[in-house]
């Protein structure tokens, strides 16, 4: 008797062993209800970073759009600034001749020079 109470009992140590590492049915199928969830959660963060990477392309391309248009009006504004300093150089020039024919051509009044004679001498008179 002895023989079959420890038969027995490792029976049931061996069958407790082996039925603890099984699931059940129900668990199994609330795990892969759970790996289905995360998979579907994991899908719809993919398509929303997709979104974020196509919307910062988008502002990169529009922050290089407008820094080339800065430049070319940098670029622009130099050539301005530019020609703005040749057309002042160009106008002192003009002043200047506008004033030398000015001058050529109006009636200058002349200085008049006054004579100054010198006091005579007065003679001695020996009378």
């Amino acid at each position: 008797m002895k023989v079959t109470a420890i038969k027995t009992a490792a029976a049931v140590v061996i069958l407790g062993v082996a039925l603890s590492g099984c699931a059940t049915r129900e668990s199994v199928e609330r795990a892969q209800a759970s790996a289905d969830g995360a998979d579907r959660h994991a899908g719809a963060a993919q398509a929303r970073a997709d979104e974020a990477y196509g919307v910062g392309n988008n502002a990169l391309g529009v922050g290089n759009n407008a820094l080339a248009v800065g430049n070319g009006a940098a670029s622009a504004a130099q050539m301005a600034n530019s020609k703005a300093d040749e057309n002042a150089a160009d106008t002192a020039k003009l002043k200047r001749k506008v004033a030398y024919l000015e001058w050529k051509l109006l009636p200058h009044h002349k200085k008049v020079k006054h004579h100054h004679k010198a006091p005579a001498e007065q003679k001695p008179n020996n009378s």
